[in-house]
C-alpha cells in the first residue's frame, strides 16, 4: 500500500508533458521524425480508418470502463487524469492472459488494460500504470507509436531482399525511439503515484508475474540485479551480447527502468515538480537555452532537467 495518501497526493495544473519528458526520448524521437514520408504515411494511416478499425474492435471484445462499469478502475484513471491534468481518454478492460498495459490512437487516444494486469497488481500500482500510459497520451507518443505500429506492420509484409539495410534501419530507429519513450511515461507514472517504491514494486511484480510469491520480493534486491546487469558491460563480449538482446525490445529492461525511475525520484528536477515549479501548457513557447548544454529549460525551473546545473546563471 503506498505511503501516499489520495488526499495528499499533488495535482499539477497546466502540467506541460516538457516537465518529465525524458532527454533519451527526444533525441530519439528526433531521429524518427527525420524517417522520408512519415507525415504521409500517418495521414494514410488516418484515411485508411487504421485508428477507427481497432476502435470498433475494442468496443466489440472488450469492456468499455465507464462510472458504472468498473466503477473501482475508472476511479483510479480519474484520479490519475486530475494529477497530470489531462482530459479522460477511453480505457477498456480486454480478456488476455498476458500482463500488459498500451495505448493507441491519435484522434482519440484509448488505454487498454489486459485483466491479467488488473489481477495482478493493487490499486497503487495500478493507478501507476494507467499513470503511465497517459503519459503517452500527454508526451504525444500516440502518434508516433501509432505509425510505429503501421511501418512495422509494412515491413514485414513487404519486406524484400533490395529494401533490407533501409528497413533494418528504419526498424532499428522506431524501436530504438519506442524503447525511450517508455522512460518518459515511467516519470509520468511516478508523479501520479509521488512514491518510487509503489512503481519499483510494480515493475518487480509485473517480471515476476506472481501474485502468490510477491510478499517474499525485495525492491532493493530488484535495484541491486539491475546494478549486475550494468556492471557486465566490463567485458565486450557481454556488451554485444546485450546489445543485440535489447535491439528487438519494444520496451527498456525491468531492471533499468526500475534503477531510472529511483535515479528520478532523487533528482531536483522531480522535486521542483513536486514543489510547483515546473513547465505548463502556457510556458512551452516561452522556453529559454541552458547556459551549460543548451537544453530547452522552461522559465520556472531553477534547474536544467538535461544536465542539473543551475539554469539560472
Amino acid at each position: 500500500m503506498s505511503t501516499v495518501q489520495e488526499k495528499t497526493r499533488k495535482r499539477f495544473p497546466r502540467l506541460s508533458s516538457n516537465a518529465f519528458e525524458h532527454p533519451l526520448d527526444k533525441a530519439a524521437l528526433e531521429t524518427v521524425r527525420k524517417i522520408p514520408f512519415i507525415d504521409k504515411l500517418f495521414k494514410k494511416m488516418i484515411e485508411l480508418g487504421f485508428e477507427k478499425n481497432l476502435r470498433i474492435q475494442l468496443l466489440g471484445m472488450a469492456c468499455h470502463v465507464t462510472p458504472k462499469q468498473c466503477p473501482r478502475v475508472y476511479k483510479l484513471l480519474r484520479e490519475a487524469c486530475d494529477i497530470l491534468d489531462m482530459h479522460e481518454p477511453d480505457l477498456f478492460l480486454m480478456n488476455h492472459f498476458t500482463v500488459n498495459a498500451w495505448t493507441f490512437g491519435v484522434e482519440r487516444p484509448f488505454i487498454v488494460l489486459h485483466s491479467a494486469l488488473v489481477d495482478l497488481l493493487d490499486d497503487d500500482q495500478l493507478r501507476g500504470v494507467i499513470g503511465h500510459e497517459l503519459g503517452h497520451v500527454k508526451a504525444n507518443h500516440v502518434l508516433y507509436r501509432t505509425i510505429v505500429y503501421f511501418m512495422l506492420e509494412l515491413i514485414r509484409a513487404f519486406g524484400g531482399l533490395s529494401n533490407r539495410i533501409a528497413q533494418i534501419g528504419i526498424w532499428a530507429a522506431l524501436m530504438d525511439w519506442a524503447r525511450k519513450s517508455e522512460l518518459t511515461a515511467d516519470r509520468a507514472e511516478l508523479l501520479v503515484t509521488q512514491d518510487v517504491k509503489v512503481c519499483i514494486a510494480t515493475h518487480m511484480k509485473m517480471t515476476a508475474g506472481s501474485k502468490t510469491v510477491y510478499e517474499e520480493l525485495d525492491t532493493e534486491e530488484f535495484l541491486k540485479q539491475g546494478a549486475k546487469y550494468e556492471d557486465l558491460d566490463y567485458d565486450m563480449l557481454n556488451k554485444f551480447y546485450k546489445f543485440f538482446f535489447e535491439l528487438q525490445l519494444s520496451h527498456p529492461l525491468p531492471v533499468y527502468r526500475a534503477k531510472e525511475l529511483k535515479d528520478w525520484s532523487e533528482s531536483k528536477q522531480y522535486q521542483e515538480i513536486l514543489a510547483g515549479r515546473y513547465p505548463s501548457k502556457d510556458e512551452d513557447l516561452s522556453l529559454r537555452d541552458c547556459p551549460h548544454c543548451g537544453a530547452k529549460v522552461s522559465p520556472t525551473f531553477f534547474f536544467c532537467p538535461d544536465c542539473g546545473k543551475n539554469a539560472r546563471m
